[in-house]
């Protein structure tokens, strides 16, 4: 007996997210959910240590095969960092037979890919399409069938180092897992986590989605149901968790504790408050009291710094990127007591933090923005896979042979 299963690897910069969800009755159920601490094994979105990513790739992943009692095969996996690009495009044919067929459709897509130049060491990872035009008439999404002389298409290309992804699939190889689709399963993490925490009509309206993440923040514009721009502000959690350790002179173990318990902005505190917060000491120092308020400065100071690029970027998206529905927050990141009043009160616009509401299943557990790429990824393997067929491979309950024992095969040659 087998199980359609789809498995969504958010490998993050402070932990790995492994997400498992079943299709029953065209509703996504979740069923497992495994994370683990990535070590140091990314900096910002990229591998920098392979056997660290590794470890807490198996580790996370077999805390949702437990979970889900299954054998994880393949999975759709997220991808981010400084390295990814986003580019607009825009293709034009002339309609052979006065009607559009979809070799046309695939043809005027094409024609708009041509028009940026990718690098070598560059490699596409999602082309979208944004609308398509038919003799001047703009916003048409299926032209397949409608008569017209001209057809043109508008599109929204990403891509990503190859370098990057190499290693990602490196280290999903090695845990004894593939990405999915044959090595072309990866999906931007903005992208994926749009499908969990975005409701369509924000999609249409005009949509800021930010994730504010552990190594950096990720911009995702939506309009018109599409995505319309998409940049990486390199600076995230962590960045937050040192100023805290250089400001307050304690350890990054006890900044990443006292960001957790106590860090806020300082719209959440009120303005009498006096409470102080006890920072250990370095090196056998005895600890030492500190106002509430000190701890709330330094957090303020740099997501304000965060926000101000944001803000930068949102304007550089121009006007064919409206975010009339406001903005949407998500990621570890975005939990910090006032942020979303922050979010609201620097960029103009209304804002809410974004929860997984779309599933089934396991929703008390995935009820949490960290979960929002996680989720998300299994919602856009759904979708792949309704679309596309071919992408689908077999998933096994437990002891099955496409997880568990190329896992232990792995894992037998690397000790011998």
């Amino acid at each position: 007996m087998t199980q359609e299963i789809i498995v969504g690897l958010d490998i993050g910069t402070t932990k790995v997210c492994a997400v498992v969800g079943e299709v029953r009755d065209h509703q996504v159920d979740i069923v497992g959910v495994g994370t683990a601490p990535t070590q140091g094994g990314l900096r910002k979105g990229v591998v920098v240590n392979i056997e660290n990513t590794v470890r807490s790739i198996r580790r996370a992943v077999e805390e949702a095969e437990i979970m889900a009692n299954c054998a994880i095969g393949s999975v759709y996996t997220g991808v981010a960092g400084a390295h990814i690009q986003g580019h607009n495009s825009q293709g034009v044919i002339v309609i052979k037979d006065r009607e559009v067929t979809p070799a046309e459709v695939d043809r005027v897509i094409e024609s708009a890919r041509l028009m940026v130049s990718i690098p070598s060491d560059r490699e596409v990872i999602h082309t979208l399409v944004q609308d398509f035009i038919i003799d001047g008439q703009d916003g048409i999404k299926d032209p397949v069938g409608i008569h017209g002389m001209r057809l043109e298409v508008r599109i929204h290309i990403v891509t990503a180092a190859v370098n990057a992804l190499n290693n990602i699939i490196k280290c999903v190889n090695r845990a004894g897992l593939e990405v999915s689709e044959g090595g072309k399963g990866f999906v931007l993490q903005s992208l994926a986590a749009s499908e969990a925490i975005l409701s369509e009509e924000e999609k249409a309206l005009g949509v800021a989605l930010i994730d504010f993440g552990g190594g950096t923040t990720d911009l995702a514009i939506f309009s018109g149901n599409s995505l319309r721009y998409n940049s990486v502000i390199p600076v995230g959690g962590n960045n937050l968790t040192n100023d805290i350790a250089v400001g307050l002179q304690t350890s990054l173990n006890n900044a990443e504790f006292l960001k957790k318990e106590f860090g806020c902005c300082l719209n959440a505190l009120a303005e009498n408050d006096e409470t102080t917060i006890e920072i250990p000491g370095l090196g056998g120092r005895q600890p030492r009291e500190v106002p509430r308020k000190d701890l709330a400065n330094i957090v303020d100071m740099r997501l304000k710094e965060v926000l101000d690029l944001l803000k930068k970027d949102i304007h550089r998206a121009g006007a064919g990127s409206p975010v009339l529905a406001g903005a949407v927050i998500t990621g570890g990141s975005a939990m910090v007591p006032g942020l979303a009043n922050l979010v609201d009160e620097t960029l103009l616009l209304p804002t809410r933090l974004g929860y997984p509401e779309v599933v089934g299943g396991l929703t008390d557990v995935i009820h949490n923005p960290a979960y929002a790429t996680g989720v998300g990824l299994v919602l856009h393997g759904h979708y792949r896979r309704q679309t596309n067929p071919r992408g689908r491979s077999s998933r096994g309950l437990r002891g099955g042979k496409s997880g568990l024992w190329p896992r232990i095969k792995n894992w037998f040659q690397e000790v011998v």
